[in-house]
């Protein structure tokens, strides 16, 4: 790109990484990654997004949580409802649900409102293996009164 004289930008960046995570071809997307950073170009949510979600779809949820952190730590964008929703996914998928209700609250701690699928999921799962307790009824409470009211995404 850069030879033709076309200089990348973070939207640019962004379409080249999701199409290779979308396609399987994270080695690719990585390397794009790396090189947005060389250059100087700032990833964004919309970025690590990419990264969060093909890390969820292909069951390697710590990496897309590191995925997470990390946009987190380097302060490249807040994470939104679209950023918890494949990790908890995931994580009630392998059955870490602790850990689930853990993104859960974290998320709306964060001033977002969770998806009520990702919710309803979330709550079948723990009761299914009889662990309605690990919920809060403080959040649920909250949560439920969202959904009563249409605040959800």
């Amino acid at each position: 790109m850069i030879f033709k004289g076309f200089v990348p930008d973070v939207v640019t960046y962004n379409c080249l990484i999701n199409g290779c995570c979308k396609t399987n071809r994270i080695g690719r997307a990585l390397e794009l990654f790396d090189d947005m950073s060389k250059r100087g170009c700032v990833p964004n949510r919309i970025t690590y997004n990419s990264f969060i979600r093909y890390y969820s779809a292909v069951n390697e949820v710590v990496r897309a949580i590191v995925m997470l952190r990390m946009m987190q730590e380097k302060g490249h964008g807040v994470p939104t409802s679209s950023s918890y929703t494949t990790i908890i996914h995931t994580l009630c998928e392998v059955g870490r649900l602790d850990v689930a209700v853990g993104f859960m609250v974290e998320l709306t701690e964060g001033g977002s409102i969770l998806r009520e699928y990702t919710y309803r999921l979330v709550c079948n799962a723990l009761e299914s293996v009889g662990k309605m307790d690990l919920l809060h009824e403080k959040m649920c409470r909250h949560v439920e009164m969202a959904f009563r009211i249409g605040l959800h995404e």
